[in-house]
């Protein structure tokens, strides 16, 4: 990978943008291994959860301005049209793959999350900053819609329509401190604590979680934030339990209940 890195402590897989000297900006390249390696974790089942940070500075600061002009056309043989649309497209699927991936995502926030940065930021199930992070709907401020690589669907869903509003009309950035008022960040820790923080999250999940039962949680998750009626919610809930329960690891996990001890975990 040229614009990333990817490595695995156990089962938690750490994902750090690496393009430092341009806050992380998403160029063609970055795009295509995004998709790809989200794309590769929908049948990974020894990565129980993902952190996804950014090298150096920042988080990601959107799309890479400066090099739309280098980088030549993202769908060859058609016109500019198509070839914006194409790519418009496939930055937004790069979302849906992130919510079709079964492992929950922690945003490790280090900088700027601005853009298409702040779409991933909210696409990820949880979302830890630094106090240097800012969040900002920047798509605006570029004469665009604000509501792009949807930040119209997850950011009403986290911070209300009202918080949604404003971040969307104005493009205005929003500091750590104000983020973790209106829920957007869980928590704000300084830099050296951030990795640890996320950490222990993920670690906490996967202690407590069987490998099954964290997958389908987040499964069942992404249809019910769709707004999905009350009856519909507990079919699902239903037949989730119904799975999980007939498992081994469930069987592991209610002996290890009454032995006071944690649960060793088989995926089986």
């Amino acid at each position: 990978m040229e614009c990333m890195k990817f490595e695995r402590k156990g089962p938690i897989g750490i994902l750090t943008l690496s393009r430092p000297e341009r806050l992380n900006a998403i160029n063609h390249t970055l795009l295509r291994e995004l998709r790809e390696f989200w794309h590769e974790r929908f049948r990974d089942y020894e990565t129980r959860v993902v952190i996804i940070t950014g090298e150096g500075r920042g988080f990601c600061a959107g799309l890479d301005l400066k090099a739309s002009g280098e980088q030549g056309n993202w769908q060859p043989n058609v016109g500019q049209v198509q070839d914006s649309y194409t790519f418009q497209s496939d930055l937004a699927d790069m979302v849906t793959r992130m919510r079709r991936a079964p492992q929950p995502i922690i945003a490790a926030v280090n900088g700027p999350a601005t853009g298409g940065g702040l779409s991933i930021a909210i696409a990820s199930d949880v979302r830890i900053a630094t106090p240097t992070a800012v969040f900002a709907c920047s798509f605006i401020n570029l004469g665009l819609s604000g509501c792009d690589v949807g930040s119209s669907y997850h950011l009403p869903k986290l911070v209300g329509a009202s918080f949604s509003a404003d971040m969307i009309y104005s493009g205005r950035l929003v500091p750590a401190t104000e983020a973790k008022e209106i829920g957007l960040v869980s928590k704000v820790v300084e830099p050296q604590d951030l990795m640890p923080t996320a950490m222990a999250q993920a670690e906490e999940w996967i202690r407590r979680s069987s490998p099954l039962g964290l997958r389908l949680s987040k499964e069942v998750l992404n249809e019910t934030v769709t707004g999905i009626s009350m009856e519909n919610a507990l079919k699902l809930e239903n037949r989730t339990q119904i799975m999980a329960g007939q498992t081994a690891d469930s069987r592991e996990s209610r002996a290890a209940w009454f032995e006071k001890r944690d649960p060793q975990w088989q995926d089986a």
